[in-house]
């Protein structure tokens, strides 16, 4: 799903929450057990990561609901990075199953505003 357009300030604390729901009426949250996620930014035209968060290390998590998910981009991910490579930067965050099933939950693009205070 084609996310917002996010914007983050280097070095401080980034984070957002969502809800997964299924499609059918009625809606049921979808269960995330067992499960491990990323939330990556990547600039425009390569893989190379600028900033990441995962289940392992805490920056994502699920719940306390079924279908529940937090993201949150510690401000050291971010501090001293500010430059070229944020230009037109892209974000994904990715549910993957014990199957081998991986989802793409949300992606867009990013922008990383330059700290005043450091």
């Amino acid at each position: 799903m084609n996310g917002p357009e996010m914007t983050l300030i280097e070095g401080t604390t980034f984070g957002f929450s969502l809800v997964w729901e299924s499609s059918g009426t009625p809606r049921e949250p979808i269960d995330f057990d067992g499960c491990a996620a990323v939330f990556r930014i990547c600039p425009a035209a390569s893989n190379q990561v600028l900033a990441e968060c995962t289940t392992e290390d805490g920056g994502v998590v699920f719940g306390p609901e079924k279908g529940q998910m937090a993201v949150r981009l510690a401000p050291e991910k971010t501090a001293g990075t500010s430059g070229a490579l944020w230009t037109g930067a892209r974000y994904e965050l990715r549910v993957m199953y014990p199957s081998g099933d991986v989802y793409s939950l949300v992606r867009g693009q990013i922008r990383l505003v330059p700290a005043v205070i450091e």
